[in-house]
């Protein structure tokens, strides 16, 4: 054991086993196959990729001193060629104080070096139905890693607000800082990194990532568990919407679609990819979510409490614009004068509006509220939610069944 945090995703500490490379578990033909077919030629390929791209490269002659700078603070180390010693420190008294945050880029690292990637891959390739490849991933990587970053995202920002302005006092700065390079102006490394540095705003940063944290880790009151939970089974329900939609064969059932016919997860993606202007492409989606047999779908999948939680929130909002206009200043330091967030946040802001209220041109209209602050009930099992009739529960179809409904118009 490394003695690594247990909840860290894919628990680092364990050695991958040697061995064949997994068959694909789900059946010949379906998109889940054809994904697994690949990660199993990726599986069976890793151990020379990390040979040639870690070990034996230059990369690899980096990484011992990247994990000594970084695993140091599990030993009390106060000395980080990297980032210095003022940065060391504050990852220190946040490990104290926590007893696991502090330490991600080691675990990461520790992760490439023991190839932790491998048993989780076998797993996944040997997962039988797209349902069973999705919780897989929720148990082993989102839960875990989400879990960690609650309790740890925001210190670990505060930590480097606190002493970004020292990090060109470490050795590596020491070392190559004094270095003029004519790509930056005529500038030395140390006083480039210094301008970029000061022109960042963490404050911003931190406030933006205090508040997604508090809604990704709220309790969801729609259903089971905190809002990242949410956010995972919406985009893994809308990722096999989108292979359905693409006439995929499907592994096992439809997701989140409860009783409503099979055309709710069913999508004119073909459509999209004629269009050109922004607009053209959001009154493409409100045509196809304003359907009146597929509302209560949409309205649990892609608008619950939590998802209320983030688009009605106006300060976040106003921060993230904020931070744009911030990565703008700096890509323009960086010698991009042309570069501009203007037309980004536009369309970010049009979403917004979209999420919220999609304005449908029928007597189709949607609700989106935020959460209560309470768990919701009981009755769901965690699976992908499915319509007023059947909400919060595991809402699924069979990808051969046959719905009769009139379906989309």
């Amino acid at each position: 054991s490394s003695g690594i945090n247990a909840e860290w995703p894919l628990r680092p500490g364990v050695q991958a086993k040697k061995g064949r490379s997994p068959k694909p578990g789900a059946p010949k033909g379906t998109y889940l196959n054809g994904l697994q077919q690949k990660m199993a030629t990726w599986y069976s390929n890793y151990n020379q990729f990390h040979r040639d791209k870690v070990e034996n490269s230059q990369l690899g002659a980096f990484v011992p001193a990247m994990k000594n700078a970084f695993c140091g603070v599990r030993d009390g180390d106060k000395k980080n060629i990297l980032i210095g010693s003022e940065c060391q420190a504050e990852l220190l008294d946040l490990y104290e104080e926590t007893g696991k945050c502090g330490l991600e880029i080691c675990y990461l690292i520790e992760m490439v070096e023991q190839k932790s990637i491998l048993p989780f891959l076998k797993g996944l390739i040997e997962k039988k139905t797209d349902e069973d490849a999705f919780d897989y991933i929720e148990k082993e990587v989102v839960e875990p890693l989400m879990e960690h970053m609650c309790g740890c995202a925001v210190g670990l920002v505060s930590a480097f607000k606190d002493c970004n302005g020292n990090i060109t006092k470490s050795d590596i700065f020491e070392l190559a800082g004094a270095i003029s390079v004519p790509e930056l102006g005529g500038k030395t490394v140390k006083d480039f990194a210094d301008d970029i540095l000061n022109k960042i705003d963490f404050e911003t940063i931190e406030s933006v990532v205090r508040m997604l944290m508090e809604h990704l880790c709220g309790p969801n009151s729609d259903g089971r568990g905190k809002c990242y939970s949410y956010f995972y089974d919406t985009a893994s329900t809308l990722m096999q919407w989108f292979a359905y939609s693409a006439n995929q064969k499907l592994s096992g059932s439809i997701l989140g679609i409860g009783d409503a016919p099979e055309t709710c997860a069913k999508f004119d993606i073909g459509g999209f990819a004629e269009l050109s202007e922004f607009i053209e492409i959001v009154n493409k989606v409100k045509s196809e979510l304003c359907v009146k047999e597929c509302k209560d779908v949409y309205e649990d999948v892609l608008m619950g409490c939590c998802m209320g939680n983030m688009v009605l929130d106006k300060e976040l909002e106003g921060n993230i614009t904020k931070l744009a206009k911030n990565f703008e200043t700096v890509v323009h330091s960086l010698g991009m004068a042309d570069f501009k967030m203007d037309e980004y946040i536009q369309y970010y802001d049009s979403t917004l509006e979209l999420v919220r209220d999609p304005k449908c041109d029928n007597d189709v209209t949607f609700e989106i509220k935020e959460c209560t602050g309470e768990e919701g009930s009981g009755s769901n099992d965690g699976k992908k939610t499915g319509g007023k009739g059947n909400k919060n529960k595991g809402g699924k179809k069979k990808g051969g069944g046959k719905k009769k409904g009139k379906g989309k118009k």
